[in-house]
């Protein structure tokens, strides 16, 4: 298990791929957390235009999903190569330990 770590072959892959992964995880949950502040300025905003007439334009409002758009795109592309650089990262280790 450990021929992965300490194999000179296999030192790029097991150090520079655990810090990608880890990288993106990392970027992933910071994204996370703009999801959510995202959530609580938008319902709030929501919340002033239902209970108060034209106290929001329209222009804010489709500003809001916009800014929305845009973080999750970046969240789904970053998803994506996560998933898709750690199952080449599993494949390397698993030929190491072959």
């Amino acid at each position: 298990m450990f021929k992965f770590f300490t194999n000179p072959k296999w030192y790029v892959w097991a150090y520079a791929g655990s810090v990608v992964i880890l990288t993106s995880i990392w970027v992933q949950v910071q994204i996370d957390v703009k999801i959510n502040e995202w959530f609580g300025e938008f319902y709030d905003t929501l919340q002033k235009a239902l209970t108060t007439p034209n106290s929001v334009t329209e222009t804010e409002f489709i500003g809001y999903l916009f800014t929305f758009a845009k973080i999750a795109a970046l969240w789904i592309l970053i998803a994506v190569f996560t998933g898709f650089f750690t199952s080449h990262w599993v494949f390397r280790w698993r030929t190491a330990m072959a």
